[in-house]
Parts: structure tokens; C-alpha cells; sequence
């Protein structure tokens, strides 16, 4: 009977091995899990020598600076930089280089036009802004000058995406702004006060790699360029009208994606709560939340190596009209980001307590909220890339409706939980926002395409 089991899971692999999607799916996405450890490793020690050399306060001030300037950034970029995934993606399939440079030309004159302005508000309005969230108005001030470098970085990281340089991409999106960060930050720490080292740190990274990733796109692109044929003959590509149209319903989505990701920390810090003393202030309170939402991150190493080559795959396969491969990839990537998931929660789950006291003894507040975090990164597993699916495949404006629900619910539960149940009310509130968001995503990915992105392990009925 173990004998035959043995047999079957065997099979099964071998037989998912012969299929040249899934094989890219797996190769690449490895690589992309590679990356994505890597980074996480890396932001998990950044976050230890901040919380351990600075204290749970100085890492909850740095976050939220971050928080602020994100918001602006995510302002600024217009949704350009998702929309390039499908754009460069497409261009590309069909060899139309010279389409990808006129659309980066459009892209790139949009978004400094939009950061300029975006800096202007955010350095004038620093005061109003300090007032409203517990954050200093001179780390706005400052954060102010990199709503550019931070909005190219982010495309360009994008753009590899489109071109499928899964590599450059996993590289600068997780591992690039922790690498320098922690260099930085390591030798700031020896010169200048501990409080704004952190900050200086990450806005230092932030220069470096926006550099790097232009650099690094412009040689990949050029020689890709050099050894292909572009097909193009006529001047067709789409105008700043048309690519608004695909990249502002992206950004809305971005915006709601982003207040489910974030607006826990933001009111943490806004918000009072019965854990916050003299000892454990709204900044504690954001530093151990964030270090037990960064930690429970580390399972969701599986969902974003793999989601990172089959967006452009996606978005190939819905150009093509091909459905049912489409549908095979999306299982398929489900059952990959699954099992790369459940090992990784087991593990934290029981030895939550281990894990959170690392950062020392009042990060050990965070253990209860560490759990629930993890648990509902399961949800998120099972789901699959539901959501970059319907990005991808021309339902943009479903995914920001689903995305809005989602927003609303975390907000809602936020505002309710946090004043009663602190940062562990906050982790209730995003793991129950997080689950109605994956479960309408993959409903409205069986109404629009006809097929679940779930995946139930050990049901045979899974064809895969």
C-alpha cells in the first residue's frame, strides 16, 4: 500500500516535469524563491539590528516614515508600473520592441511629472501630515526628495517582469533595498544618532538601487533587442489616453491593496489601545506589530517566487485566447505556492514564541499576533495568484472592486479591534480581511474564466 503510494506521488511529479509550463513555472520560479528567501533573510536582520540596537520606538518611527513615503510614491507611479507587466509582456510575445521603448518614454514622462508634484505636497504638507499620524515632520521633509528615485526603482523592476528577466526582478523587488539598507545602516550607526540612522540608511538603498535597476533593464533590453527581429511597421502603439485608461484602475487597485497591507500599522499609530503605557507607546506598538507581520511574511516565499513569472505568463496566455492553458498554469501555480507555504506556518506556529523573543524581550508582546498573521497567510496559499490573474487578463477594475470590500473590511475591523485588543486586534483584523479577499478573488475568477484557482491537497480530482 506504501509501496503504491510512493508510486503514485512519483508519477505525479514526473508527469507535472514533462510539461514545458509548468517546468517554467518551476525553474524560474525557483529562482525566484531563491531571491525571495534571500530577501527575507536579509529583512529579517535588518529588522533585528534596528529592534535590538534601537529599540522597538525607533523601528515603529521608521516604518511609518516609509508608510508616508510609499503612499505618495504609489501616487506618483499612476499604476504604470503594474501596467508595464502587460504591456512589455505583450510587446514582447509579438517582438515589438520598438513599441516597449515608445511606451516607456510615455510611461517615464508621466511619472516624473507626477513625483515632482507629489514631493511638493508632501514636503509642504509635512506639518499637517506629523499632526495626523505619529511620525516626525522633519523625516517627511526629508523623505520628500526620494518620491522619484523610489517611483523608477518600482518600474523598472516592473518592466524586468514584462521581459521575464525573473532574476533582475526578484533581485531589486526583495533582496537589493535590505542588502544596502543593512550596509548602510551598519556603518551610519558608528557616526550619527541611532534614531535617524535607520531612515538615512533606507534612503541611501533607495538611491542606489534606482540607479542600478535602470542600468541594469537598459543592457538587458538593448540585448534583446540587438538579437531579435522587431516585427513592428507601423507606428500603432497605444496613447497616454489609452494607457491611463489600463494603468489608473491598476493604481486604485494598488491603492486598496495597500491600505489592506498597511493601514494596520498606520493606525496603530494613530489610534490609542490598552497596551500603550509609558513603556509601550503607539511607535512600540507599530515596531512589534511590524516585526511579527515581516516574520509571518517569510511564508509567503512560495506565493510571490512563483506569482513572479506567471503574471507575464498570464498575461501571454489571455493575448493568445488560451484558455485552458491558462487554466492548467493557474493550477498549477497554486499547487506550488501551497506547498511551499504549509511547511513554513507549521514551523512558526510552534515556535512563535522562540522566534518573536529574538528581537528581544518586548517583541515577546507580539507572539499572539505573529500566529494569527501566519495562519492567514494559509488562506492566502490555498487562494492561489487568483488576483494577478484577474490583473493581468484584462480585469482590473473586478480585482480593485474585490480589493475596495477588502479595504473596507480591514479598516472597519481596525478602528473596532485595535482599541480593545491592541496590536493582537490589528492581526485579527487583517487575517480576516485577508481571507474574504482571497475567497472573492477566486470566485470572481471562476465567474470571468470558468475554472477555481483553489487547490485541496490530496483530492485526486485536482488535474493538475
Amino acid at each position: 500500500m506504501i509501496n503504491r503510494s510512493f508510486k503514485y506521488i512519483y508519477n505525479r511529479i514526473i508527469r507535472n516535469f514533462d510539461d514545458k509550463d509548468f517546468l517554467e513555472l518551476f525553474s524560474k520560479g525557483g529562482l525566484a524563491l531563491l531571491f525571495r528567501v534571500g530577501g527575507q533573510l536579509l529583512g529579517f536582520v535588518l529588522t533585528y539590528v534596528i529592534a535590538t540596537i534601537c529599540g522597538a520606538d525607533t523601528l515603529g518611527d521608521y516604518v511609518i516614515a516609509i508608510v508616508i513615503l510609499k503612499i505618495f510614491t504609489l501616487i506618483s507611479k499612476l499604476g504604470l508600473d503594474t501596467g508595464s507587466i502587460k504591456y512589455i509582456a505583450a510587446y514582447a510575445a509579438e517582438k515589438r520592441y520598438r513599441s516597449i521603448t515608445l511606451f516607456r518614454k510615455k510611461a517615464v514622462a508621466l511619472i516624473a511629472v507626477m513625483s515632482v508634484l507629489c514631493s511638493f505636497i508632501m514636503y509642504f504638507g509635512s506639518d499637517y501630515i506629523a499632526q495626523f499620524i505619529t511620525v516626525e515632520s522633519d523625516h517627511i521633509k526629508i523623505t520628500s526628495f526620494f518620491v522619484l528615485p523610489m517611483s523608477i526603482f518600482i518600474f523598472h523592476y516592473q518592466n524586468m517582469r514584462g521581459l521575464k528577466l525573473i532574476g533582475g526582478y526578484s533581485f531589486f523587488f526583495w533582496m537589493s533595498q535590505s542588502l544596502f539598507s543593512l550596509i548602510a545602516i551598519l556603518i551610519l550607526t558608528k557616526y550619527i544618532n541611532c534614531v535617524d540612522a535607520p531612515l538615512y540608511a533606507y534612503l541611501i538603498s533607495l538611491i542606489i538601487v534606482s540607479i542600478l535597476s535602470v542600468l541594469v533593464f537598459t543592457y538587458f533590453f538593448r540585448e534583446r533587442f540587438k538579437v531579435s527581429e522587431d516585427t513592428q511597421i507601423n507606428s500603432d502603439n497605444d496613447s497616454i489616453k489609452d494607457i491611463l485608461r489600463v494603468s489608473l484602475p491598476l493604481m486604485l487597485a494598488q491603492a486598496v491593496h495597500f491600505i489592506m497591507s498597511w493601514t494596520d500599522k498606520i493606525m496603530l499609530s494613530m489610534l490609542n489601545s490598552p497596551d500603550v503605557t509609558t513603556e509601550f507607546t503607539n511607535s512600540s506598538q507599530v515596531g512589534v506589530y511590524h516585526t511579527a507581520f515581516r516574520l509571518s511574511m517569510f511564508a509567503t516565499i512560495g506565493l510571490m517566487a512563483v506569482k513572479s513569472i506567471a503574471s507575464p505568463k498570464f498575461a501571454e496566455l489571455y493575448k493568445k485566447n488560451d484558455i485552458k492553458s491558462l487554466k492548467k498554469v493557474t493550477q498549477q501555480s497554486t499547487k506550488l505556492i501551497f506547498w511551499t507555504t504549509l511547511p513554513l506556518v507549521i514551523i512558526f506556529v510552534f515556535f512563535s514564541d522562540f522566534l518573536m523573543g529574538l528581537f528581544g524581550e518586548e517583541f515577546e508582546k507580539g507572539v499572539f499576533a505573529f500566529i494569527v498573521l501566519s495562519l492567514g497567510r494559509v488562506v492566502v496559499s490555498f487562494s492561489g495568484a487568483a488576483g494577478n490573474l484577474l490583473q493581468m487578463c484584462g480585469r482590473q477594475v473586478v480585482f480593485m472592486n474585490v480589493a475596495i470590500i477588502g479595504s473596507i473590511i480591514n479598516i472597519i475591523l481596525n478602528f473596532t479591534l485595535i482599541p480593545i485588543y491592541g496590536i493582537n486586534g490589528s492581526a485579527i483584523a487583517t487575517m480576516v480581511s485577508l481571507i474574504v479577499f482571497n475567497f472573492l478573488l477566486v470566485y470572481f475568477v471562476k465567474r470571468e474564466f470558468g475554472f477555481y484557482t483553489f487547490y485541496i491537497p490530496f483530492l485526486k480530482s485536482n488535474k493538475l
